[in-house]
């Protein structure tokens, strides 16, 4: 079944949203590699929403289940979660690796913006 995503999304979830936005957006694309059972993923997920609605319309949240998408976490060089990853135009510009203070993961956003 194909989904349909809109570019006003704010949050997604899955690879067929990151291919999507990979193709359709020039926006800021965080996308949070978490894994089941990670109390850290848990934990990040409210800081980066909180984020993600102090910039609406200037990025794209997609959460990834690595367990789910494997081969996209390796094409990533993503071996623990959680990791953030930020793109821009197919660029990685940024990646965080583990649980982070929220300012980190707030500066490196608003850098990349």
């Amino acid at each position: 079944m194909q989904e349909t995503f809109s570019i006003d999304q704010t949050l997604f979830t899955g690879k067929e949203a990151f291919d999507w936005l990979m193709q359709k957006s020039d926006q800021l694309i965080i996308v949070k590699f978490v894994a089941p059972y990670c109390p850290s993923c848990k934990t990040l997920k409210p800081v980066l929403h909180q984020i993600a609605e102090e910039n609406p319309g200037k990025l794209h949240l997609v959460e990834i289940d690595m367990s789910e998408e494997p081969e996209l976490a390796i094409n990533f060089g993503v071996r623990s979660a959680p990791t953030v990853v930020l793109l821009k135009q197919q660029q990685t510009l940024a990646q965080i690796a583990g649980l982070k203070p929220k300012k980190q993961y707030a500066d490196t956003i608003q850098s990349a913006l």
